[in-house]
């Protein structure tokens, strides 16, 4: 054998060899950094599926990952109370009321029976005019590097409500179901706002998950994570999941749900559907979307990820390894365009986070533009991206142009929180579309390499991290050498002049 054939033939061993080794390792090693050093939940949840109620027993280990800070509390989300009869930060605006409670309005109760720190009962209060946050108070200071165990014991009626936390008739959808521990900000201390209809009012943590969902064996389960073991009960399931290294863990279960499934590399795609006509297409576009972000962004590391369609007031909603998608779709190229969107939050909120109360355009401003570079790159589903921007343009300045007439004046800052924006359709046209609008005309700027290289270089500094807008702007500064501080800041003030295409 000849040294150059010899060569060749090492060439080929190493691929077929030693590089699936090599990317297999890159991904475990992702959800070990994603996973290490976080808190940790143990959760154990009975769903009467035929009442609509659960009671939950909560475990959670909370770090203090400050790195100068003794903590006399933590602080939790109580996100249920939000579907409460009388709250003030009702989950829908009144533009959706009746979208959202088809049968009449309804409402939900959390009860929280007993809260424990390191085994002993503990002292609490509740914030906010809805009492939405629960201050739970430690025995003793909480150092730096140091974790307390909390536990919980609470029930649950869900309201019927097409929202991420309810029922309709088809779905039990259970997100944002547990108390979540609110995120300490070195500036502020605990984040601790309150539900708002606009957009996603949620900022996390990474954390690890051990769940046990108890429910009827006639129902089927899509969650975050992955399946450990089943157990069947008198005439119950006994689901084990565990879930390393997300930002959130949701559940959703239907006694109509069938399940198709697919691998993409060492990830199962699972499409879970009731009502789609077009159940092969729709775990293609999955299939395709999580393939096209892993090669835009970074590979996705995690073993599953289930698709679900599901009784929901809005067009989809994501959480880790889990989207909901709504069947109010107008037609199928909605419904394909939304399951692309929630698969790249995978990307634009889980892996790397942010506060979605204060800064929204982050996740969903990103997750967007990555929509349509999905369209760019997958030319079969017969969607023009040039045009795409062409009528996003049109629409961004039709919206300025209507609302001007209606109100006299119009916002077009970016850098505001959720309860800021005056309406639903003005959030939604400054994060989504002018968010989508900014993107665009960065990588027209830089081209669409520099502009990758920069998105690839953010999320590889701040994965498993809450990132902010400087963590942004620091990106494309030094991916490309140059400032692009007045770039972003003119965009997020409102600065920027848009004109029609």
């Amino acid at each position: 054998m000849n040294k150059k054939l010899s060569k060749i033939l090492i060439s080929v061993l190493l691929l077929i060899f030693i590089l699936p080794i090599f990317s297999s390792c890159t991904s475990t090693s992702l959800v070990t950094k994603l996973s290490n050093n976080k808190n940790e939940y143990e959760i154990k949840v009975d769903i009467d599926c035929e009442n609509k109620a659960a009671m939950v027993y909560q475990k959670t280990k909370y770090i203090n990952r400050t790195s100068d800070v003794a903590l006399d509390n933590v602080y939790f989300h109580i996100f249920p109370k939000a579907f409460s009869e009388g709250v003030i930060n009702k989950p829908v605006s009144s533009l959706n009321t009746k979208k959202a409670y088809p049968n009449g309005e309804s409402y939900g109760e959390v009860d929280i029976n007993k809260v424990y720190v390191n085994g002993v009962d503990a002292e609490t209060e509740y914030l906010n005019v809805d009492k939405d946050i629960l201050v739970v108070n430690l025995n003793e200071k909480l150092l730096p590097n140091k974790s307390v165990y909390v536990e919980f014991q609470y029930y649950l009626k869900l309201p019927n409500i097409l929202h991420r936390y309810g029922y309709g008739n088809n779905t039990i959808n259970l997100g944002n179901f547990y108390l979540i521990a609110c995120v300490y900000d070195k500036n502020e201390g605990f984040y601790s706002n309150s539900y708002h209809y606009n957009g996603d009012p949620f900022y996390s943590d990474m954390a690890n998950y051990s769940v046990e969902v108890s429910y009827d064996k006639n129902y089927v389960l899509a969650t975050t994570g992955y399946k450990i073991s089943e157990l069947l009960q008198d005439d119950k399931k006994i689901d084990t999941i565990k879930a390393e290294g997300v930002r959130d863990f949701a559940l959703i279960l239907s006694d109509k749900f069938k399940v198709i499934s697919e691998h993409y590399n060492d990830t199962i795609v699972n499409y879970y559907y009731f009502d789609d006509k077009n159940p092969e297409k729709s775990l293609k576009a999955s299939v395709d979307s999580l393939k096209t972000f892993s090669e835009l962004y970074r590979e996705y590391p995690y073993k599953t990820l289930s698709v679900c369609e599901s009784d929901f007031v809005y067009g989809g909603m994501e959480y880790p390894n889990l989207v909901f998608i709504s069947t109010t779709q107008e037609n199928y190229d909605d419904y394909i365009y939304t399951i692309v969107h929630e698969i790249a939050h995978q990307w634009w909120y889980n892996m790397v986070g942010n506060n979605e109360y204060k800064y929204g355009f982050l996740d969903e401003g990103l997750t967007e533009y990555s929509t349509y570079l999905f369209y760019e790159q997958n030319l079969e589903y017969n969607m023009d991206t040039r045009e795409m921007i062409k009528n996003t343009t049109n629409s961004y300045l039709l919206f300025i142009d209507v609302y001007e007439e209606v109100f006299g004046k119009v916002d077009t800052s970016m850098l505001r929180s959720l309860n800021e924006y005056n309406t639903e359709p003005e959030y939604i046209y400054m994060v989504y579309v002018k968010g989508v609008l900014m993107y665009d005309n960065l990588r027209e700027i830089i081209g669409h390499n520099k502009f990758i290289k920069a998105l690839k270089y953010y999320f590889n500094q701040n994965v498993g991290e809450n990132a902010t807008p400087e963590d942004l702007i620091y990106a494309f500064n030094k991916t490309c050498g140059r400032d692009f501080e007045s770039y972003f800041n003119n965009w997020f003030n409102g600065n920027v002049v848009i004109e029609s295409l």
